[in-house]
């Protein structure tokens, strides 16, 4: 399973639960950005990209209410 930004879990959480009904014969997690400082559930991420800090981040398909999704590269939002 790949996600662009991993943050609380729940998501993903969820998703690992349900692709395990299928019974494949393994699920690993992989992310680009993982935002550990704010995980509140514990995930078994395989391959990491980049450990974050609690900041929103934009770009590369990540936007913020429809905006900056096409930025070329990942960058910092200030709210």
């Amino acid at each position: 399973m790949f996600e662009n930004i991993i943050d609380p879990g729940p998501t993903a959480s969820y998703l690992i639960h349900n692709l395990r009904r299928l019974e494949p014969a393994s699920i690993e997690i992989c992310a680009l950005l993982d935002k550990s400082a704010r995980r509140i559930i514990d995930l078994p991420i395989k391959y990491s990209g980049f450990d974050i800090p609690d900041v929103f981040v934009v770009g590369y398909g990540m936007d913020y209410r429809q905006r900056f999704r096409n930025l070329p590269y990942i960058g910092v939002l200030a709210l």
